[in-house]
């Protein structure tokens, strides 16, 4: 996810966007984009921003579970409070909290870290939804990562490359 480095000398992350189009089984037309801003790599992460669009009645549905992942705990990383920003777009954030630099005696926060670094936050975030609010996702999970206007990959990946088991909670019925 690195772009070209206009710092000499500085390592850094560039704007990337992860664009997934219908990660969740039988609803085709809801999606979501990650968006990670441009920061130098010595800082810690900042949040990351996953915007979701779709119809109304499975938008509502998706609010009620991602609840469950801002409820739940993690020693690298937290999910903010989804908020409905409208009735077919919610917002809900990725929140480093591995504190690089206060590792402690075995590495675990440095490991933090360097997972959320490296692993794009849409992995976490299907991984989660998964198996913490347990909602179904579709058998193919497709993405496009672009750096300012540029898509430079797209990947179309078998969902138990991602993660399993599958949730059984479906966003339609």
């Amino acid at each position: 996810m690195r772009s070209d480095n206009p710092r000499p000398g500085k390592s850094h992350l560039g704007e990337t966007t992860i664009k997934v189009p219908a990660p969740f089984a039988g609803v085709a037309d809801l999606g979501f984009t990650a968006q990670y801003r441009e920061q130098d790599l010595s800082e810690p992460l900042r949040d990351v921003p996953i915007l979701f669009e779709g119809p109304e009645t499975p938008m509502r549905r998706l609010a009620e579970q991602l609840r469950f992942l801002s409820e739940t705990e993690s020693s690298g990383y937290a999910w903010s409070d989804p908020v409905m920003l409208s009735d077919e777009v919610i917002v809900l954030a990725f929140k480093d909290r591995s504190l690089p630099g206060q590792a402690t005696s075995d590495g675990a926060r440095l490991a933090d870290y360097v997972v959320n670094l490296v692993r794009p936050v849409v992995f976490t975030f299907l991984h989660d939804c998964a198996s913490i609010a347990h909602l179904r996702l579709s058998d193919v999970i497709e993405m496009r990562v672009s750096a300012g206007r540029r898509s430079f990959a797209e990947l179309s990946l078998p969902l138990r490359d991602i993660v399993q088991p599958n949730g059984e909670k479906l966003l339609w019925s």
